[in-house]
């Protein structure tokens, strides 16, 4: 199950909009970016402060421990342009550890400002956990407009600029001296400057509070300039010429400080675009009080009625094509694939994710069933669709979803892809022991967490009210999915695919940390054969995880899920094989 995929924390990494502590600062070298300073009391010229070819580079230190580096870089003004313009080129890259384990974050693009530092134009590519985003838009006329690329999908962007505004990215100090430097409040005055914030492609409200001198001596040089505090937590020191010397967020213990030591520069290569040979219609589901959306797509040219398959995903948020907060699952390579070879298919954004409304908090398996049911009668139904060659791919959740639409509907085949075998309780268990032991707990210390976690499944998986003096404070946030819990608690996967008459292949990657290839799987199998099922078959792919992606380690750990890396092409030969020799 992909219970434990969640992009939430990744947003921890994104430094520069969170607050950081109030260490003494760190050495910085003589200024490599500045050309001859220019007198802080006028009018801020991009010109009087950058010399074409200037390089800047920082250092991200985290509790005194580096974890990365930004750059920026002046490429000069644009030849032939009236009035001026700059053009400004960097990046980032920061490495923290999550729940996953340790992700890497990176980033790069170029930014072009008019001679007052104000946005002109900016494309910033970024890549978290194998997943490229790629955001581009040009200010004029009081709107930035452009669009938004992550992994295969593309969305249009319109957002209004003031006439003044500052450009600010996360993690890109670049920006941030730009902002200081146009800004300059003289001593206890506070500035708000009109923001333009690229993530989240709105204006941002700021606050920049000029705050005493500061004087500091590193390795026998002194060091003075300016000090302001700013809305986002961040203590910024200046040097005398009004660049960024360095930045604290005391609240986190990080620190971020001017080097002139060498530092890689990178160059993030952009997402690949959806398949230019797939025709793709944007379909909708009515549910009650709220609208499920989805998309089919079909091989550019195709007539006639087509074979048809629905995608069933797994645990957890995910859209249409398989993004899960900032995590690629991989799911729209192995639906371009099918796709490709001849079928209809139908991906759909889950509850409360992409175009989709509702909510998935406090759904249970049966609504999440009801919906898969909704989408498989829409699929049925087009004219487009052979509603005799119909076929279903679920999985890990979407693996226990599949076989009940299969004993309800005709199907041609069922796919299960990293289905459990067993209640989700049993699954919950043998996660937590192995993420206990994986964080190094052995003997008491385990087998009290152990008794802990077993007695709040007991307490969620029965009927009457729980109090909350017998939860944990960890374990508290957890109640909201309590009915979705107690519904897998009271399933049994076996008993449902011993039901199932039509084809099913049951693929597995036994490299899987979240459903077992020992202990899920074969049963799986072994239910089927004792029901004189005449068309089930096992796939095994020995180096694949829970997302049929190679690991990268031995023991496996789901940090995979947070390295870029493409779903296995024998096992995406395998799935077309598979429903092309059962569709004919």
């Amino acid at each position: 199950m992909a219970t434990t995929i969640g992009g939430g924390w990744l947003a921890a990494a994104f430094l520069c909009c969170a607050p950081l502590q109030e260490t003494p600062p760190a050495a910085a070298p003589p200024a490599a970016t500045a050309a001859a300073p220019a007198a802080l009391s006028a009018p801020f010229r991009v010109a009087d402060h950058y010399a074409p070819g200037a390089q800047a580079g920082f250092l991200f230190e985290q509790g005194g421990v580096a974890i990365g580096h930004s750059w920026w870089d002046y490429a000069g003004p644009l030849q032939d342009v009236a009035p001026p313009l700059h053009r400004f080129t960097g990046g980032w890259r920061i490495e923290q550890q999550g729940p996953l384990g340790k992700a890497e974050l990176r980033a790069s693009g170029e930014v072009i400002v008019d001679d007052g530092g104000h946005p002109r134009r900016a494309h910033f590519l970024s890549e978290v956990g194998g997943m490229v985003h790629d955001l581009e838009f040009v200010v004029a006329d009081g709107q930035a407009r452009g669009r938004l690329v992550s992994g295969p999908k593309s969305q249009p962007i319109v957002a209004p600029v003031g006439p003044d505004a500052l450009l600010l990215a996360n993690n890109w100090i670049g920006l941030m001296e730009l902002i200081v430097l146009a800004a300059r409040p003289e001593e206890g005055e506070t500035l708000r400057p009109p923001l333009f914030h690229a993530d989240s492609v709105a204006m941002l409200a700021f606050e920049l509070r000029r705050l005493a001198d500061y004087v500091v001596e590193r390795d026998g040089v002194v060091h003075r300039g300016r000090k302001v505090r700013d809305s986002l937590g961040q203590v910024t020191r200046l040097r005398e010429d009004g660049a960024i010397f360095e930045i604290e967020i005391p609240a986190q213990g990080f620190r971020i400080r001017r080097t002139d030591a060498p530092l890689e520069r990178f160059t993030v290569a952009p997402p690949s675009l959806p398949r230019a040979d797939f025709a793709r219609e944007e379909v909708t589901l009515a549910r009650g009080g709220f609208t499920l959306a989805g998309a089919v797509t079909k091989p550019l040219g195709a007539t006639g009625r087509l074979p048809a398959l629905l995608f069933v995903g797994g645990s957890g948020p995910q859209d249409r094509d398989g993004l899960s907060g900032g995590l690629d699952l991989g799911t729209h390579e192995l639906l371009d694939a099918v796709t490709a070879a001849g079928f209809a298919v139908l991906r759909v954004d889950d509850r409360g994710t992409g175009a989709s409304g509702g909510t998935l908090t406090g759904a249970t398996l049966r609504d999440l069933a009801d919906d898969a049911r909704g989408w498989l009668e829409l699929l049925c139904a087009r004219d487009d669709v052979d509603p005799e060659r119909l076929f279903v791919i679920g999985h890990s959740e979407g693996g226990v979803i599949a076989p009940l639409l299969a004993i309800e509907q005709p199907l041609r085949g069922v796919v299960l892809l990293a289905a459990p075998g067993r209640d989700l309780m049993a699954l919950l268990r043998e996660q937590k022991r192995a993420g206990l032991e994986a964080a190094g707990l052995r003997g008491k210390l385990l087998d009290d967490e152990l008794a802990v976690h077993a007695e709040f499944l007991k307490l969620v998986a029965g009927d009457g009210p729980i109090d909350l003096q017998q939860v944990r404070a960890d374990y508290r946030p957890a109640l909201a999915d309590r009915d979705w819990l107690r519904s897998h608690a009271r399933h049994d996967p076996l008993a449902t695919i011993a039901q199932v008459k039509c084809p099913v292949l049951i693929a597995q990657g036994e490299q899987d940390v979240q459903v077992s290839a020992e202990r899920d799987a074969p049963p799986l199998l072994a239910t089927l054969q004792a029901a004189g099922h005449p068309d089930a078959t096992l796939a095994k792919f020995a180096a694949l995880d829970h997302l049929f992606k190679k690991v990268t380690t031995i023991p496996p750990t789901t940090a995979d899920y947070l390295r870029p890396r493409p779903v296995d092409p024998e096992f995406l030969a395998t799935v077309v094989a598979w429903l092309q020799a059962r569709a004919k």
